[in-house]
């Protein structure tokens, strides 16, 4: 994941704030006690303090994120007694987990991620992860976000076909989530469930936004060279026409270059396919 300061991340949570009272409703009625929470990707923090440690009873929170920067922008504007800001790449194998997380293992009540793991590439390893972590009846929540389908503007832009591992669809997303929570049946998958959302962006947060989304594309190269070229070449007006005019007929090659140079436009509306995942460890 690329390196995004933490007052830019910041400025963009507000977008989030519905889908994760959402998910507290739903983490809530399922008449569970969370004492220790994990969560992943926590970012600035506010999440952690602001909605899981105002809205579920708990003991202990354990907020996890593998950017430093964002963790002491989170220590000092979102600290509280009750959470611990722990360092670690999630993406990890166990064996390279920090001692701090592995001590974790069969005791967490609630993992808790929001808007952050479409940047780990292995799901499969993940959710492995998340099972050992998790007690027995344990809860995973999580809201996901399903990158674009890029695949069809390529060629309608009279690209030659992708790479296979290149830019994988939604459903391509869903059916690695579905099969990695379904792997060794330590799941029940309670909810899996995909939610379109639409959501006004000012001019600044969108130039803010942009390298975030291209950051996420980086999985889906098994080399360097392959995303530089996409990088360099056109993939910032691909994303960009896919996010604010998913349905249009005609995609446009030039949009994101179109919106720079239009200082006119002052706002625009950004359409994601979300991923709701709620599972329970057997």
């Amino acid at each position: 994941m690329d390196v995004i300061e933490p007052s830019v991340f910041a400025r963009q949570k507000s977008n989030g704030q519905i889908i994760t009272m959402q998910s507290i409703e739903i983490i809530n009625g399922l008449n569970k006690s969370y004492d220790l929470i994990v969560d992943v990707g926590c970012g600035d923090g506010d999440v952690s303090k602001n909605f899981l440690g105002k809205h579920i009873p708990h003991k202990q929170i354990v907020a996890i994120d593998c950017l430093p920067d964002m963790l002491g922008y989170a220590r000092i504007h979102n600290s509280d007694d009750q959470i611990e800001y722990v360092l670690q790449d999630m993406g990890q194998k166990w064996p390279d987990m920090s001692p701090r997380v592995r001590e974790l293992e069969s005791k967490v009540d609630l993992i808790f991620s929001n808007l952050a793991l479409a940047y780990i590439p292995d799901k499969r390893q993940l959710v492995d992860t998340f099972g050992r972590l998790l007690s027995t009846g344990g809860v995973f929540h999580a809201n996901i976000e399903l990158m674009e389908d890029i695949n069809k503007r390529l060629a309608s832009y009279g690209r030659p076909p992708p790479k296979q591992q290149w830019y994988q669809s939604p459903e391509k997303q869903l059916d690695v989530w579905r099969q990695s929570l379904s792997s060794d049946n330590q799941f029940l998958v309670k909810q899996l469930e995909i939610m379109d959302v639409c959501w006004p962006t000012d001019r600044q947060k969108m130039i803010d936004f942009m390298p975030i989304v291209i950051s996420k594309y980086r999985q889906f190269f098994t080399d360097r060279k392959d995303f530089d070229n996409e990088f360099n070449d056109h993939l910032w007006d691909t994303a960009f026409d896919a996010l604010v005019n998913p349905t249009a007929d005609t995609p446009n090659p030039r949009a994101w270059q179109q919106f720079l140079a239009d200082t006119n436009i002052k706002e625009v509306k950004r359409y994601h396919k979300l991923l709701r995942i709620t599972a329970i460890k057997q």
